[in-house]
């Protein structure tokens, strides 16, 4: 990766400078104006101006920490990956239950319902087998009394 930096002054060639040596990931940096391209030197503590674009080496350059960061960076896409369709699973879920809840919820009404509808069943047997038992008894006094 490359970085550059508007600079005005000598100071801020050299706080670019320091900004980019601190960072293993910079391979090369450039201060620039209109028309020139500025670096720092170590060697001599001072600045290199250049005519047009130029890049400088960053000394602490590291291929590999690069290398390492960014299979690091594919492995968090791919775990943000992962989390999104996992959030997308929890949400299909929470949707899925929701429904099975509200059928649930039907189911105990009726049969609920049901439960209603078979005592009042159970009730009306009852009163009809209680009318034929009644009936029952004054058809046999009915017929015994014709017997006598």
């Amino acid at each position: 990766m490359n970085y550059q930096e508007k600079v005005s002054t000598r100071a801020d060639v050299r706080a670019l400078f320091e900004k980019v040596k601190s960072n293993p990931a910079v391979a090369q940096y450039r201060g620039y104006t209109e028309s020139k391209s500025y670096g720092w030197d170590e060697a001599v503590d001072d600045y290199v101006k250049c005519e047009g674009e130029v890049w400088f080496d960053n000394p602490s350059f590291d291929a590999c920490f690069v290398e390492s960061h960014e299979a690091v960076g594919e492995e968090a896409e791919l775990l943000d990956e992962k989390l999104q369709a996992s959030e997308q699973t929890v949400l299909m879920l929470e949707s899925e239950c929701a429904r099975l809840r509200a059928a649930l919820e039907a189911a105990n009404a009726e049969t609920a319902n049901a439960l209603l509808a078979r005592d009042d069943a159970i009730a009306d047997k009852n009163a009809a087998h209680a009318i034929l038992c009644n009936l029952r008894e004054v058809l046999e006094k009915v017929l015994s009394y014709k017997a006598d």
